[in-house]
């Protein structure tokens, strides 16, 4: 039985992984049919796209009654992003991060990190909460909505690369459907399968379901970012890497834990290892690579060791004291 739980968590993993892939590429296939601009593509689609898994499973933990795994995910997620979505690239190649949008979406990371921070300080996160988040996040959509238009030409050549190196879209009309109705079915499939089998799993290993949040669900849902951000470096498109990274931070406190607070029935209770532990090491995350970008040269394979280093002092720790 023990076995058939981590199957069970694996292929909820491969379902929901599936089911994002498979919606962006026929939305996105959509959206250039219907001759979309591409700037709008890369703002909603490609962006919204990475961070599909963390969103379904959030909702889905939420209404299951499970709050404390929608956001144990949303913070191990932009701890994995940093340390691992970005070391791992980095040790293949140096990440290129000197660009202008990086630097101005990085100073906006830090701070939606302190908001996160002082908002879980002050109590559990309710409806008010959640739509403190939701308006934080149409604020930062209207800013890089602006900055984008007014570099158009040169933005989204950068913005939409990922899709051409990761993706490979449907073009017959019939195909398009497939994608995304197979991605409408699997997404929802797969984050409750999950959902249930981290439950097991967490009172399988005598942890909590908050544990089990920061590290197997969050490093799970964070793989589409690790997978474009791995294969821009083996291709030596690095210019992105560290943009999907500050972009699905942003998007991942602001926009997942914003909805997941809003359709939750009861607040989604902050643990108190979050303000010890967790949310300390997610904040410093969020300012090593500000710093970084910051620095204005491009994160080497040092940087990118010891990022992996931090990450696994992290887990570490996590389950030491769990």
């Amino acid at each position: 039985m023990d076995g058939l739980i981590y199957i069970q968590l694996i292929g909820g993993l491969i379902y929901l992984l599936m089911g994002g892939d498979l919606l962006v590429r026929g939305a996105v296939a959509l959206a250039r049919k219907a001759r979309v601009p591409p700037l709008v593509i890369a703002l909603s689609l490609v962006a919204f796209g990475t961070s599909l898994p963390e969103l379904v499973v959030a909702v889905q933990a939420v209404v299951a009654k499970y709050p404390s795994i929608a956001i144990g995910s949303v913070v191990g997620s932009n701890i994995a992003n940093v340390f691992l979505v970005t070391g791992a690239p980095a040790v293949i190649y140096p990440l290129a991060c000197a660009g202008s949008s990086e630097l101005r979406d990085s100073v906006l990371m830090v701070a939606v990190s302190v908001f996160l921070v002082l908002l879980c300080a002050a109590g559990d996160i309710d409806r008010t909460g959640g739509l403190a988040l939701l308006a934080g996040l149409a604020v930062i959509a209207g800013l890089t909505l602006r900055a984008l238009a007014r570099s158009y030409v040169i933005e989204k050549k950068r913005r939409a690369a990922p899709l051409e190196w990761v993706l490979g879209l449907p073009t017959n009309n019939w195909l398009i459907a497939l994608f995304i109705g197979a991605g409408v079915l699997g997404l929802p499939v797969g984050a409750r399968l999950m959902v249930e089998a981290a439950v097991e799993v967490a009172d399988h290993l005598g942890v909590s379901e908050t544990v089990i949040g920061l590290t197997i669900v969050a490093v799970g849902t964070s793989l589409p970012e690790l997978a474009t951000t791995v294969t821009a470096a083996v291709q030596r498109h690095t210019e992105v890497a560290v943009g999907t990274v500050v972009g699905s931070n942003m998007f991942n406190i602001l926009a997942i834990l914003g909805t997941a607070a809003l359709i939750s029935s009861d607040p989604i209770p902050v643990p108190r290892s979050f303000l010890s532990l967790d949310l300390p090491v997610m904040l410093g995350a969020a300012l090593i690579l500000t710093l970084l970008i910051w620095r204005r040269r491009s994160i080497g394979r040092l940087a990118g060791a010891l990022l992996l280093i931090g990450y696994c002092a992290y887990v570490l720790a996590l389950f030491l004291g769990a």
